[in-house]
């Protein structure tokens, strides 16, 4: 290929991900509206949330507490050693002792794991007092912790964006921490009202089931070529159909699609499965 015809991506920007901390724990630092705003999104991600504050706390995470959804609402101010509050000691060292050998055995593994669900995965600070910010930022490159500092771009593994959700559905927007009031904005102008009319939580399970039904009942197997063809005509039976069909489309006119494979459906099918 001509390197003449590329055309490289654009930098700049983030690395979109949808991070997966259910069941991991999670510590943020304050109790106000931010820290709201943050434990909002962290329960919505199924994490285990510890919350290290002042005497002030916000009126809905005392409630949160009191309903079970934090692991732990702790009101005092907070201490360096907040971030190994619920690490065995000594398992940090015995877990990096050694940490380039190749060997691989079952204790090593054991150990990874231990650390795994003790370690905060995620610490998010939500205070007014930015040398003390600072010093938990310092703390947690140490220890190898991710870390956001509230309004401090500059000093962020990851940014929080606005989020629009239907179920399983997800879409964030994101101007890498330069404006979130301009998310929210895009997210109550235009995205709500462009798919309040859809929904696209029973798009995403009906694909989920046929997906599924694909790859378990009609075509199994694990190898290369097996997953190549499922996917292939994955793609084009999402594609085939209107993302307003998807939304309204019972399980068994999913059934019936699902057994045409590998072939898609034409013009006599489509009346059939239409019935």
């Amino acid at each position: 290929m001509d390197t003449e015809e590329v055309i490289p991506p654009v930098g700049g920007g983030s690395l979109m991900l949808a991070w997966q901390v259910r069941n991991k724990r999670v510590l943020v630092v304050g109790a106000g509206d931010v820290a709201l705003s943050r434990v909002d999104h962290l329960l919505v991600a199924d994490a285990k949330i510890t919350v290290v504050t002042g005497p002030t706390v916000h009126p809905t995470i005392v409630k949160y507490n009191e309903l079970g959804l934090l692991d732990n609402l702790v009101v005092r101010n907070f201490e360096m050693k907040d971030l190994l509050m619920y690490e065995q000691q000594g398992l940090r060292e015995s877990v990096f002792t050694n940490v380039l050998d190749e060997e691989d055995d079952e204790r090593s593994t054991e150990l990874i794991q231990e650390l795994e669900m003790q370690k905060f995965h995620m610490v998010l600070t939500c205070i007014t007092d930015y040398d003390l910010s600072l010093r938990i930022w310092k703390k947690c490159k140490r220890l190898g912790l991710n870390v956001n500092l509230a309004d401090k771009p500059k000093f962020c593994d990851f940014y929080f964006g606005s989020v629009y959700r239907q179920g399983p559905l997800q879409i964030m927007i994101s101007t890498n921490g330069k404006s979130p009031r301009l998310c929210n904005r895009i997210k109550n102008k235009m995205l709500i009202p462009l798919f309040e009319d859809l929904n696209l939580d029973v798009a995403v399970e009906n694909l989920s089931y046929l997906r599924g039904k694909l790859r378990n009942e009609i075509h199994p197997g694990e190898e290369t070529d097996t997953i190549k063809e499922r996917m292939d005509w994955n793609r084009k039976i999402t594609d085939f159909y209107s993302i307003k069909e998807w939304c309204s489309m019972s399980k068994a006119k999913i059934d019936r699609i699902v057994n045409l494979y590998p072939e898609l459906p034409v013009a006599e099918e489509l009346n059939e499965l239409n019935l």
